[in-house]
């Protein structure tokens, strides 16, 4: 089968030094590794690094039947900046100029955000006839007004309307909907204003079952947190909690591994703290070694938004036989919960700190086997990107019957 599939701002297999695969990447190689077909559409801008990859569209071949092809798209700073969205524009205006040279896929699965290039991959699609699947990895534009102050965000629901209505407007073209979770993909339904239909799926972010190390002895608890440090994280609870545990006389340390806007204002917040290390940006080798020594991978998000979700960090935790320790509701509580593989306390420091300190060494021990065994359930590669496979041959058979 010939697949096409469009994500921006994942790591690629094509950046400087060992990287840590997402999503898109990796369910493209794995599919590419069974025989299939398989163009990556991305951009050229390193969303994790805040560089340009290339300043023209550019082919990667990664085998004969695999290859990267990298939009051109202009270089931002910010997250949240008028040139982050010019540079999804360009994206979709690159994908256009390069369309009619390219051969026709027999289906394409295309992340949602960004609305731009999706949009762009259904004006190519429709009138050939090529089913696509809007994939619902975040709620853009729900989320916008979270980022203006309580009093604002009634006119931030003004200003972010057209946003809304590009988005409906592109999700009732798609043909089928999928998502990180059911909670996701029920998101893309209702957003595409339409009932549930028997070609809509969902699957999770998914990892390969890295090597575990025997556990450590040693007094304390060591937890590490892997990721972008922006404002919407919700690290000040856990930095707090530490603050907590540090005058209670515990040996627990907390490392923070990451780069972003939000990294002055978490340092200030973790003044005077022994037991928080801010470890910068980290390879994929350098992360390897930070999951092999941690007891616990942190997972902060306190957003309505991310109740929906189950972020690629919780799979990566598990991967490496981690169990987690979050605040997050939803669905990660749930996972958390229902298997047992990691810890939940509400998103209040004390509360935090006291389900740390009373975490034994036999129940760590508990913990880290449910963790491996959740991630071999839910979380594996093989048994994700099979099933999602299976669900896009149903896709495209369903098109041409």
């Amino acid at each position: 089968m010939r697949i096409w599939m469009a994500t921006v701002g994942e790591p690629l297999p094509i950046d400087e030094g060992p990287t840590r695969l997402l999503r898109t990447a990796q369910f493209a190689q794995w599919a590419a590794d069974r025989g299939h077909d398989v163009v990556f559409f991305t951009n050229t801008m390193d969303h994790y690094k805040r560089k340009l990859r290339a300043n023209a569209t550019t082919v990667y071949e990664i085998s004969e039947n695999y290859k990267i092809i990298a939009l051109e798209g202009r270089h931002y700073k910010g997250s949240m900046t008028m040139a982050r969205l010019m540079s999804h524009m360009d994206v979709a205006a690159s994908f256009r100029a390069i369309s009619s040279d390219l051969t026709p896929p027999d289906v394409v699965l295309s992340s949602y955000p960004i609305e731009e290039l999706s949009r762009a991959l259904l004006d190519y699609c429709e009138p050939r006839g090529i089913p696509v699947v809007l994939d619902t990895r975040d709620f853009w534009p729900d989320i916008f007004p979270e980022l203006l102050p309580r009093a604002l965000r009634w006119a931030g629901r003004l200003v972010f309307f057209p946003f809304e209505y590009r988005a409906r407007q592109t999700f009732r073209r798609a043909t089928a909907v999928s998502g990180i979770t059911r909670s996701a993909m029920e998101w893309g339904q209702k957003m595409a204003g339409r009932a549930p239909r028997e070609t809509d799926f969902w699957f999770p972010f998914s990892y390969v079952r890295l090597e575990q190390r025997p556990p450590i002895a040693r007094e304390g608890l060591r937890l590490c947190f892997l990721g972008t440090l922006t404002p919407r994280n919700g690290l000040e609870v856990v930095i707090d909690a530490m603050r907590i545990l540090q005058k209670s006389g515990l040996n627990y340390q907390l490392d923070i591994c990451g780069t972003g806007e939000a990294e002055g204002l978490l340092r200030t917040r973790a003044e005077g703290l022994e037991n928080v290390r801010f470890r910068g940006w980290l390879n994929a080798t350098q992360l390897l070694a930070v999951l092999a020594e941690s007891d616990f991978g942190v997972l902060p998000y306190n957003r309505p938004d991310f109740f929906k979700v189950v972020p690629n960090k919780f799979a990566e935790y598990l991967a490496a036989g981690v169990p987690v320790f979050s605040c997050t509701d939803g669905e990660v509580r749930s996972l958390i919960v229902e298997n047992e593989c990691g810890i939940w306390a509400e998103p209040d420091a004390a509360k935090m700190a006291d389900a740390l300190a009373r975490t034994s060494s036999a129940s760590l021990a508990i913990l880290r086997g449910k963790a491996r065994q959740t991630f071999d359930n839910i979380f594996e590669q093989d048994r994700v990107f099979a099933d999602a496979l299976a669900h896009l041959k149903q896709v495209a058979s369903n098109l041409r019957r």
